[in-house]
């Protein structure tokens, strides 16, 4: 993170004046990465690992579930439900066959691995993000919700587990 002192305080200003807000929303007004305001989260809403583990990580979320596997590019919000489908590396690519996810995925330009548990839109969510070598986010996993808009509890013990194990063996 390269944030000067002033930004990063107005940055951490911001998140806290707006807990729930977008990530992406403040690294575009101050014009900075959406790794740089992740790295300015509260240490209690975020851990953060290395990119190398991505096929670890990627593995671990396909047993977890129906989930949302999320993509911002500033021009969308692309939301898809579902079962993360087991991949495999092939030509350098993490090749997802499912549906509805499916697609290849370049685990060689994740940097950085989040585990994000932070309320948004006053909703508490928790989710693993994946960050690109120039700080924007590759993609989010946001843990599913039951018909009553509940996270799902054994989702959220599955999550917790493996984010304590990954940091504590980082």
């Amino acid at each position: 993170m390269n944030l000067s002192v002033e930004t990063r305080e107005a940055v951490v200003a911001s998140l806290n004046a707006n807990p729930g807000v977008v990530l992406e929303q403040i690294a575009k007004q101050y014009e900075v990465t959406t790794a740089d305001v992740v790295a300015c989260l509260p240490e209690n809403e975020v851990s953060t690992i290395d990119g190398g583990a991505f096929v670890q990580v990627m593995l671990e979320i396909a047993t977890w579930g129906e989930v949302t596997f999320l993509v911002n590019t500033g021009d969308l919000i692309l939301e898809i439900k579902g079962i993360v489908p087991k991949g495999e590396m092939a030509r350098g690519y993490y090749n997802l066959h499912g549906k509805p996810l499916g697609g290849h995925l370049k685990p060689d330009n994740c940097v950085s691995i989040s585990f994000v548990s932070r309320k948004l839109f006053s909703n508490d969510t928790h989710s693993v993000q994946f960050y690109s070598k120039d700080g924007s986010c590759m993609f989010k996993i946001y843990l599913g919700r039951d018909e009553k808009r509940q996270l799902i509890a054994e989702q959220v013990e599955k999550f917790v587990v493996f984010r304590d194990r990954m940091i504590t063996n980082g």
